[in-house]
């Protein structure tokens, strides 16, 4: 996912608040601190539920 900076500056055209990109930031941490396996694993599962007719 890149560098925190680079992952601020990826959400910034969702104009998030900024309660929202602490939370993000601090997701993305603990994210980064998961094996590679179950980082991909959440990454696919993410693709899944925005892909969904859910979210649609």
């Amino acid at each position: 996912m890149g560098t925190l900076p680079s992952y601020e500056a990826a959400l910034e055209p969702f104009s998030p608040e900024e309660d929202m990109k602490n939370a993000g930031a601090q997701l993305k941490m603990l994210v980064d601190t998961l094996p590679q396996k179950a980082q991909d694993g959440m990454i696919t599962l993410t693709d899944k539920i925005i892909q969904s007719r859910h979210c649609a």
